[in-house]
């Protein structure tokens, strides 16, 4: 499994895996379930969100920073 994508994103998912693991799993199944393969998450400020995108050919996620 690759992560790829925007760098303050990819700073983001580790924020989230050393705080808060439980949640860094729930997104990426999510990523994974979804019919589109696309989930959002926010940085901890709640200000910045972001476009998780699970590539299942490749099974690699990538971050795209929104808005």
């Amino acid at each position: 499994m690759k992560l790829i994508g925007d760098s303050q994103g990819l700073e983001e998912l580790k924020r989230i895996k050393e705080e808060n693991l439980f949640y860094l799993k729930f997104i990426m199944n999510e990523a994974k379930s979804n019919t589109d393969n696309i989930t959002t998450f926010k940085d901890k400020t709640g200000r910045q969100k972001y476009k998780l995108s699970y590539d299942p050919a490749g099974d690699s996620f990538t971050v795209t920073a929104l808005g």
